[in-house]
C-alpha cells in the first residue's frame, strides 16, 4: 500500500510542479534543503553494526561506474553530446535511500544493500567533483572553478547530513529512533523536491523550445541505462545476492543528480534524463515486488 501511495505521489508530484512550473521554478533555492533534510533522516537511522563492506560491495561500485562509463562512451560515439550528458546523471547517481525499504520488501540482505548505499554516496561525493567538469564542459568556468563549485553543492547535500546525523547520534544515541518516526515526513520531503524538480525542468525546456523527437533520445538513453542496471545488477549478484544487486545498480537517488543537472552549467536537455529514469525504476520496483508477492504466495501454499 505504502509503495502504490509513494508511486502515485510521484506522479502527482510531477504534475503539480509542471502545470505550476511558472510559479514553482523560482523556488529552486529549497531544493538543496529538501534533499538535505531527507538524507539527515536517512543517516540518523542507520544501523552502524549492518555496515560491514565485503568484496562483492567492491564490484558493485566499479558496475556502477562502468555503466554510466560504457554509456557515456557510446551516446559520444554515436554523436549525440546531451544524450552521453543525460547518460552521466542517470548511471552516475548514488544508490537511492528507498533501495533498503525495497529490499526488505523483497526479503533480501538489507545490511548488504545498506552498506552499498552508504559507500555509493561517498564515492559519489568523491568522484563528482573531478568527472562533471569533464562532462558539462562549460564554456563559462574553467575546469578548476566547476570543480570548486561542484565540490561545494556536493558538500553541502551530502556533507551537511552526516555531519548533524554523526553529532546528534553522539550526543543523543536515543534519536536514531527518530527516522522510523519520520518516514512520513522523510515521504513528504521527498514529494516536495519533486515537485521543485519537475518545476526547474518543464520551466528550463519550455523556455528551450524543445520539441518530443529532441527529447526522445534522452528518455530511450534514460530507459536502457536503467534496463541495464537492473539487470547487469542481477547477474553480477546471481544467485545468493541477485535482488540486492539488481536494486544497487538500478535504483538510484536521482534527486541528487536532478539537482545538478538543474544547474546553470548544466545542458538543460539533458534533465530530461533522469527525469524520465525516475519513472523507469519506480516501475522496476513494482514489477520486481510483484514477482515477489507472487512467489511468495506460491511459497504459502505449498
Amino acid at each position: 500500500m505504502k509503495q502504490q501511495l509513494r508511486s502515485f505521489l510521484m506522479v502527482l508530484s510531477f504534475l503539480v510542479g509542471g502545470f505550476l512550473h511558472a510559479e514553482i521554478h523560482a523556488f529552486g533555492w529549497l531544493l538543496p534543503i529538501g534533499i538535505t533534510l531527507m538524507l539527515s533522516i536517512t543517516f540518523l537511522g542507520l544501523d552502524v553494526s549492518q555496515l560491514k563492506p565485503r568484496l562483492m560491495h567492491l564490484w558493485v561500485l566499479l558496475a556502477l561506474q562502468v555503466v554510466w562509463i560504457v554509456g557515456w562512451f557510446a551516446a559520444h560515439a554515436a554523436g549525440y553530446p546531451v544524450l552521453a550528458e543525460a547518460v552521466y546523471y542517470c548511471g552516475a547517481a548514488p544508490i537511492a535511500s528507498a533501495a533498503p525499504i525495497i529490499v526488505h520488501l523483497l526479503r533480501g540482505n538489507v545490511g548488504f544493500i545498506t552498506t552499498a548505499m552508504v559507500l555509493s554516496q561517498a564515492v559519489f561525493a568523491v568522484l563528482t567533483p573531478f568527472v562533471l567538469p569533464f562532462i558539462v564542459q562549460s564554456p563559462e568556468l574553467s575546469y578548476t572553478e566547476l570543480m570548486l563549485m561542484v565540490a561545494q553543492q556536493i558538500g553541502i547535500v551530502l556533507g551537511i547530513p552526516a555531519l548533524v546525523a554523526c553529532v546528534l547520534r553522539l550526543a543523543y544515541p536515543p534519536c536514531k529512533q527518530w527516522a522510523g518516526r519520520l518516514k512520513d515526513v522523510s515521504l513528504g520531503i521527498w514529494n516536495f523536491n519533486l515537485i521543485i524538480v519537475s518545476a526547474i525542468g518543464t520551466h528550463r525546456i519550455l523556455a528551450m523550445d524543445y520539441s518530443l523527437m529532441d527529447m526522445l533520445p534522452m528518455a530511450l538513453g534514460a530507459s536502457a541505462v536503467c534496463a541495464v542496471g537492473f539487470f547487469a545488477g542481477y547477474r553480477l549478484g546471481y544467485p545468493s545476492l541477485k535482488r540486492e544487486c539488481s536494486q544497487a545498480l538500478g535504483q538510484k537517488n536521482t534527486i541528487l543528480t536532478l539537482y545538478i543537472a538543474g544547474q546553470s552549467y548544466a545542458t538543460p536537455l539533458a534533465y530530461i534524463g533522469p527525469v524520465f529514469y525516475v519513472f523507469c525504476h519506480n516501475m522496476a520496483n513494482a514489477i520486481q515486488l510483484s514477482l515477489a508477492a507472487r512467489e511468495i504466495k506460491k511459497q504459502a501454499a505449498r
